[in-house]
């Protein structure tokens, strides 16, 4: 993540970004809760984070600046903006997904779920279970998307993860190659792959 980035999600200048990074100055509370918030995937990352903000509160710092409460309106206005472009995109590529499995001659659940643990598709053939997580933007978040599958994949007891998404990309292709039975396909092949699935459960 940029630091440009980081400073619209928080909603500081750029510049606010640098100078905490650098040390130059110390975040407000706010701004380091929402530092955290943006950057910290758990609680030993949350605690890097505070003991790096603790031992900036021994010197005698500068404490950074806030945008202005209109600013903070306009940042924030953006960031929710792109979060429902993305959840727009999410939920079409979903709808793409189901629209090619109802041409293929295989039967199938939309958002089944086990306790706490759901998936976008559940295939259950010949004694087989494959389940299927939609990924339009996959690499926004591959990290998660592979503790997903792994999670769907244990505690569903299925015998493949294949997460579908619009494009192969390498680190995509790569992260899966070291995951047993997590697949990434495109959309384009799915039909073909469960086609196959199907003939094989006949």
């Amino acid at each position: 993540m940029t630091g440009v980035r980081l400073a619209e999600e928080i909603g500081i200048s750029a510049t606010s970004v640098s100078q905490i990074l650098t040390g130059k100055t110390r975040p407000r509370q706010v701004t380091l809760s929402r530092m955290m918030r943006v950057l910290c995937e758990g609680r030993e990352d949350e605690q890097l984070l505070l003991s790096a903000y603790e031992a900036l509160g021994s010197r005698k710092l500068p404490v950074s600046s806030v945008l202005s409460e209109e600013a903070n309106t306009a940042t924030e206005e953006e960031r929710v903006r792109r979060f429902l472009e993305m959840k727009a995109s999410a939920v079409a590529f979903r709808n793409d997904v189901a629209r090619s499995l109802d041409r293929i001659p295989i039967t199938y659940q939309s958002d089944f779920t086990k306790g706490s643990v759901i998936t976008d598709f559940l295939i259950e053939a010949g004694g087989k279970r494959i389940a299927l997580e939609c990924r339009a933007n996959v690499q926004r978040d591959l990290k998660k998307s592979l503790v997903s599958a792994r999670i769907i994949r244990d505690e569903l007891k299925c015998d493949q993860v294949l997460i579908v998404v619009p494009e192969l990309d390498d680190a995509l292709n790569k992260a899966c190659a070291s995951e047993n039975a997590i697949q990434a396909i495109t959309l384009r092949d799915l039909p073909q792959q469960l086609g196959t699935f199907a003939i094989r459960n006949e």
